[in-house]
């Protein structure tokens, strides 16, 4: 069943001293680093994907209202769905009430396709 999630590169990326090689992850830990990758990714960012990422630091002057929080949530459902074909999305939410201190919380309630478990995330997002 982990052939469909695949194995991967722990995030942040991390060398073995030992064995000089990079620590793999796979199942769960796979897709999850996948969508924090996703997260902290910005637009153009990357030479060769230049679409990848979800434009997070474009609301770093955003007003503060529901608005605002609606496009966040459908930036994040949008982009969850183009990048992560493994998982279901069931609920994106974003939690605002940090955002005077420079950051707020996106909460991801989502399905992993073929093993139809359920998990979640906790993402802070921080201004920079």
């Amino acid at each position: 069943m982990n052939d469909f999630i695949g194995i991967g590169w722990s995030f942040p990326p991390h060398f073995n001293k030992y064995t000089g090689n990079v620590d793999m992850v796979s199942g769960e830990d796979e897709i999850e680093g996948s969508l924090k990758i996703l997260f902290s990714t910005n637009i153009k960012e990357r030479l060769f994907h230049p679409d990848f990422g979800c434009d997070l630091r474009s609301f770093n002057f955003a007003n503060n209202n529901n608005a605002t929080l609606l496009r966040i949530k459908n930036l994040i459902s949008s982009t969850v769905k183009e990048y992560e074909p493994r998982i279901i999305l069931n609920e994106v939410d974003v939690n605002l009430d940090e955002i005077l201190e420079g950051k707020f919380i996106i909460h991801l309630d989502y399905t992993i396709k073929n093993t139809n478990s359920k998990y979640n995330m906790v993402y802070p997002y921080y201004f920079e």
